[in-house]
């Protein structure tokens, strides 16, 4: 098994919903307007930051999130697959032994001053629900694949919300981080162990992909 933020998330809001999806894939999680609509900004800003080609008009309003990117000191790289083993050590997206991955939205490598900077960008209407969480983990894979970084700084870019939820990470708070994500992703294998998966009822049931679940 490997495992990204995504699916860790998707374990914790019902792990029901995350077997039949993700495990015995009886069910698939259909692509929706928003869904949509923000795969369509994600490659509108990708474009942007690599070739400086301009928004569409529909984006123009985004402009002010997606400059400053463009700008930034260092190495920019954009969608960058990551991977790490159980060890913590880097290897590749698709190695047999990946243990979790993680592909950041925008990344900008300083060597000379060894700080990342990562975000992701988000189309929600609200940044009231954020999950910062998601940084701390991109930034400790980060911090695994570049050895010279010593400070990441990210931030959610909740674009329609016009919003963003900045945090910061350095390399000492790794072990901590670490041990808080094998913690979490031991849930899931103890649930795999014992093949249990127990639905987790919630206002999101009547969106679920899982058509026959009591819940839904």
């Amino acid at each position: 098994m490997a495992y990204s933020y995504s699916a860790i998330k998707d374990f914790e809001g019902c792990p029901k919903r995350y077997h039949e999806v993700r495990i015995v894939k009886r069910f698939k999680q259909a692509d929706t307007e928003a869904t949509l609509y923000g795969t369509a900004v994600h490659k509108a800003f990708e474009d942007y930051v690599k070739d400086k080609t301009p928004l569409p008009g529909q984006f123009a309003q985004f402009q002010p999130f997606v400059e400053p990117l463009a700008t930034l000191e260092g190495d920019i790289r954009c969608e960058e697959k990551l991977g790490v083993r159980r060890d913590f050590s880097p290897c590749g997206f698709f190695d047999q032994d990946v243990w979790i991955r993680g592909i950041p939205d925008y990344l900008a490598i300083n060597p000379n001053r060894k700080v990342a900077r990562v975000a992701d960008y988000k189309t929600g209407k609200s940044s009231r629900y954020a999950d910062s969480a998601q940084l701390e983990l991109m930034a400790a894979m980060i911090m695994a694949h570049h050895p010279e970084v010593q400070t990441v700084k990210g931030a959610l870019l909740f674009v329609v919300a016009k919003d963003v939820i900045k945090s910061e990470y350095i390399r000492a708070q790794l072990p901590e981080i670490w041990s808080k994500w094998a913690g979490r992703i031991g849930s899931i294998e103890s649930a795999l162990d014992v093949n249990v998966w127990n639905p987790r009822p919630s206002a999101l049931c009547k969106f679920c992909p899982v058509k026959d679940c009591p819940h839904n």
